[in-house]
């Protein structure tokens, strides 16, 4: 089989070909290998790379999801007005401590 990895040894794709015995942009790994093996872990993905000599697996966390658009409105329409006040003042602060007016 030929094993196909990125250059930080990730491996993304695998031909499935027993006759193989070189190849010239892949590694020729004789023994087994699936992207099924392993665990599944809740909260991490499974990535598959190559150490010189056998596929591993590294369990990295699953990354949050970035909060979408309407996600980040509905964020500041559910803000109360003494907390916008109390943003809108720390701001105000902070461009007087900045401008020197106020120490």
């Amino acid at each position: 089989m030929i094993l196909y990895v990125n250059n930080e040894n990730v491996i993304y794709g695998i031909l499935q070909d027993k006759d193989t015995t070189e190849s010239t942009d892949g590694i020729v790994f004789n023994g087994e290998f699936s992207f099924e093996q392993g665990e599944e872990k809740e909260g991490f993905c499974k990535v598959f790379k190559w150490d010189g000599e056998k596929p591993i697996i590294e369990y990295i966390p699953t990354p949050e999801p970035e909060l979408s658009q309407l996600d980040r409105m509905e964020e500041q329409l559910g803000k109360s007005q003494d907390e916008i006040r109390q943003e809108g003042a720390d701001l105000l602060m902070e461009e007087l401590i900045k401008r020197g007016v106020v120490k």
